[in-house]
């Protein structure tokens, strides 16, 4: 894992507490995700991916919360 700032530490406590299901590190700068549990061909057909790489802690967030908002339309949530 990248050196982080004091900052970026903190979006990753709170990215890590607030979507347990996934593990996040920070690698050259881009944030990553990667979903504890295998994802079925039902959700990746809905939209829901194994793994999210974005630029930023924000847009990390927001990604989650979307596949977050996928399983809770499935009832897999």
């Amino acid at each position: 894992m990248d050196l982080l700032t004091p900052a970026q530490r903190a979006h990753l406590g709170a990215l890590e507490s607030t979507f347990p299901g996934w593990r996040i590190v920070v690698h050259q700068g881009v944030w990553h995700a990667t979903r504890h549990r295998a994802v079925t061909p039902e959700q990746r057909c809905n939209g829901l991916h194994r793994q999210l790489a974005r630029p930023d802690p924000v847009a990390l967030f927001h990604a989650l919360c979307g596949q977050l908002a996928i399983l809770v339309r499935m009832g897999d949530a």
